[in-house]
């Protein structure tokens, strides 16, 4: 839990230094391109390795920062890493950024599934009845499960509203086997 205690810290600092140069967005954007990248075994073992020059590990660095077009802030943010040797935070510092950015936005990160794909009309009309119904902007990301059968299952947060065929099936066989 160090390096969670350690990630909390450093995406704190990064969201109050990214709200004063306006630029939450753009710094959120480049984490979630960046992040997936540092959480490989191959890009990790490399960057932990106390055998690869510092030079190089410098060149890697920033030839994923360029390759992602990240923002100052957030390549000064890699290299403050790399200097501490924490590299491998930055799969956490993404998503506890995204978290902290949402909720300073008063966004919300919410998932729908469906048994089939949904038309991109579909899952933003769902959006905004989701929006309506919490009260935040809802960024919502639409999953497909075919043992769904039928219907939606919404997670926001905690919250699950299922309407789902399988649930609604699942209820009447418990109503009909009490009799």
């Amino acid at each position: 839990m160090i390096g969670g205690g350690l990630a909390k810290r450093y995406a704190k600092a990064l969201l109050e230094a990214a709200a004063e140069a306006g630029t939450l967005e753009r710094v959120a954007a480049d984490l979630e391109a960046l992040g997936p990248h540092f959480a490989g075994k191959e890009v990790a073992g490399f960057f932990a390795n106390p055998a690869i020059p510092a030079v190089q590990k410098e060149a890697a660095l920033t030839a994923l920062a360029e390759r992602a077009s990240a923002s100052p802030l957030s390549v000064s943010l890699l290299r403050l890493l790399q200097a501490r040797q924490r590299v491998g935070l930055v799969p956490d510092i993404a998503r506890l950024f995204r978290d902290l950015v949402d909720e300073r936005t008063g966004r919300v990160r919410a998932e729908v599934t469906a048994a089939v794909p949904l038309a991109t009309a579909s899952v933003e009309a769902l959006a905004a009845q989701l929006s309506a119904a919490t009260g935040r902007q809802v960024h919502l990301t639409p999953r497909v499960d075919p043992t769904v059968l039928g219907g939606l299952v919404a997670r926001v947060g905690s919250t699950v509203y299922d309407a789902s065929l399988r649930t609604q099936l699942r209820r009447m066989r418990e109503t009909l086997s009490k009799g």
